[in-house]
């Protein structure tokens, strides 16, 4: 009977064990970022979040606009992605699978591991922020839109991206009438990871040229042939 109530014992802080490892993040700040893992070779990653519901409960981002010494908050609330990837490459991310007309991204490298009661040690990436969308050189229908997206979504190219730790937030913003900052907002990352730079070649010591014959060229491209001496 004692043997019979310990192994159930066991049994439940096993399983309550198992189901802490497992819980799911919400993305509502860095420790609660939604986890990407990629492997070598070329995967993508799609998730939607409603920033209009509670619980979870989502937040405003603040962050430092580019070209500026003062800091900002998002208009709608952001949710927070971390990503890792094992190896250099290629990396897109786009909100054009969101039910919203405007977005921002913003994706930061993570310097040193999180620590509880200490600040995030992280890097700016990239920033696609508010009216970003207006540049000129953001041309959306060259860049495979869907049809019926919003051409004020954001969207990043991370060309040779190293390999290491990422956060990736996003937020929508209220651009025009009609328009709304929180809602159905989704994200879209598509990585393309090299497996590494192979060994080069072993180079093996050149032979002697015993040829009796060199060939030389004029001016022209005409090609000489003459005799060695």
């Amino acid at each position: 009977m004692t043997k019979r109530i310990i192994f159930i014992l066991l049994a439940v802080f096993w399983g309550l064990g198992l189901q802490a490892q497992t819980v799911e993040k919400d993305g509502t700040y860095y420790y609660d970022a939604i986890p990407v893992t990629f492997d070598i070779g070329k995967m993508i990653f799609t998730d939607v979040r409603d920033t209009r519901k509670v619980p979870p409960w989502y937040n405003s981002f603040i962050y430092m606009p580019k070209g500026s010494s003062h800091y900002q908050k998002t208009q709608g609330n952001a949710v927070f992605y971390r990503m890792e990837i094992p190896a250099s490459g290629n990396v897109i991310v786009h909100n054009w699978n969101s039910r919203m007309g405007f977005s921002s991204l913003f994706v930061y490298r993570l310097l040193s591991e999180l620590q509880p009661d200490s600040d995030v040690n992280i890097e700016e990436v990239e920033i696609f922020e508010e009216g970003d969308f207006m540049s000129p050189d953001f041309d959306p229908e060259k860049l495979g839109i869907p049809e019926g997206a919003s051409h004020g979504l954001a969207y990043i190219h991370l060309k040779n991206l190293p390999a290491g730790t990422y956060f990736i937030i996003t937020a929508g913003y209220k651009y025009m009438n009609g328009s709304v900052p929180n809602g159905e907002l989704g994200i879209t990352i598509i990585a393309d990871l090299s497996p590494g730079i192979p060994d080069e070649p072993e180079i093996l010591p050149e032979e002697p040229d015993n040829s009796p014959v060199c060939y030389q060229y004029d001016q022209s491209g005409n090609r000489i042939k003459t005799n060695k001496k």
